[in-house]
């Protein structure tokens, strides 16, 4: 269903919205109404008339038709107890140095969100790799930004954008090939990330031999440039892209290859014991969740749910991916006799009755998860931070994580 407005809940007002998010909204303006969540009007400088709209007036703004885009992660309880038709998720990318609150706050708006688009490339990778619609708007690529923008149209008009996500990749794998094929003056470091970023976009759209030729390329940069990651990070993601491939086994062995600390050895063990077992779809779920990538990880664990290692191992990728819900729905009872696990299931529940907007319950829940360990009250204080940061966004002012 389409929606006749969207509301922006901002971080730190219309003039500190990235050039092209501004663009894109003085462009979907003159279709839609658009509100901001603001104590100050906007300045005259936007294309296109903005009204304010009070953290009171949230409470009986017309929801049923509206979108909430959310810029900032400290909205996220804010915007989700209003209960908007689509949440549209474009936050910062994570600062060095932010607080934790922040740091799951973004996770678990990321989850939530219908659609999400970001300016910044490794941020966008990392969202790929957890969640379905994801899209770069960052002004580079007049093509790229192009299937961004039609994106939030379509959310707005009532249709997924699934289509245009393999596409935008698509796009951006050709962008990272030109660049990497031209006569240009990349540095050495330059041409790394180049290579890196074109394998794990080859990745994406299962352009499989060429993403492998790119992360060898990519890894023996690494390896001239000295980088102590060269093995762990690079070599690494050559694993991923053989299972994608189907070739369980020899990811295994490149894996190998790439453990070097006492945990990763420990996890050797684990893929050994698993394929010796004929486990090999297990083995190839924790690779890609070795290599970051939750949702192939999840897609894969979806068919083996009668496995109790698999069902851990999904939880443990849905609360790193934020989708409390789902860790919700697949926790069962045996695993609840375990203290530690009641614990975790009691704050999933706490937090989530926090993003619905109940906050009693939310903090019930956050009291007896306290009883197993006193940590789980710094929940509690949580929220008080989260109402403090809304104010200072609310006034106008644009977060640091100096805050924190």
């Amino acid at each position: 269903m389409a929606v006749s407005s969207f509301v922006i809940f901002p971080d730190g007002g219309w003039n500190n919205l990235p050039a092209p998010f501004q663009r894109l909204f003085e462009e979907l303006g003159k279709k839609h109404l658009v509100y901001i969540v603001s104590a100050e009007p906007v300045s005259s400088q936007a294309a296109v008339a903005i009204q304010t709209l009070s953290l009171e007036q949230l409470k009986t703004f017309g929801w049923g038709e509206a979108a909430a885009v959310v810029l900032h992660p400290c909205w996220i309880q804010a915007a989700m107890a209003a209960g908007p038709k689509q949440l549209i998720a474009m936050p910062d990318s994570p600062q060095q140095g932010e607080p934790a609150l922040w740091t799951k706050c973004r996770k678990w708006l990321c989850a939530h969100a219908d659609l999400i688009i970001t300016d910044a490339e490794p941020y966008y990778l990392e969202q790929a790799f957890c969640m379905e619609h994801v899209f770069l708007l960052d002004g580079r690529d007049e093509v790229t930004d192009l299937l961004a923008r039609q994106a939030f149209g379509w959310i707005l008009s009532g249709f997924s954008p699934k289509p245009l996500v393999r596409l935008q990749q698509r796009c951006l794998a050709e962008w990272h090939s030109k660049q990497l094929s031209g006569d240009s003056k990349n540095t050495l470091g330059d041409k790394l990330t180049l290579y890196f970023f074109h394998a794990v976009y080859r990745y994406l759209v299962y352009d499989l031999e060429r993403a492998r030729e790119a992360v060898l390329a990519a890894f023996e940069l690494a390896v001239l440039e000295g980088k102590a990651d060269a093995l762990s990070t690079y070599y690494r993601f050559l694993s991923a892209i053989e299972v994608k491939q189907g070739l369980t086994r020899q990811a295994v062995q490149t894996y190998t290859f790439s453990a070097v600390t006492e945990e990763e050895r420990r996890t050797v063990d684990f893929l050994d014991e698993w394929l010796k077992e004929g486990k090999d779809r297990l083995a190839g779920a924790l690779l890609y969740r070795l290599n970051d990538d939750f949702k192939q990880a999840l897609e894969r664990l979806e068919l083996l749910k009668v496995n109790p290692m698999a069902q851990r191992l999904a939880i443990e990728c849905c609360i790193q991916t934020g989708r409390l819900k789902e860790a919700l729905g697949r926790t069962t009872k045996e695993q609840l006799r375990q203290g530690d696990d009641e614990q975790q299931y009691l704050l999933l529940r706490g937090t989530s009755a926090l993003l619905a907007g109940q906050r009693h319950e939310a903090i019930h829940r956050f009291l007896e998860a306290a009883e197993h360990r006193i940590e789980a009250l710094g929940n509690i204080a949580e929220i008080a931070a989260l109402d403090a940061a809304v104010q200072e966004l609310f006034r106008g002012s644009s977060l640091e994580s100096s805050h924190g």
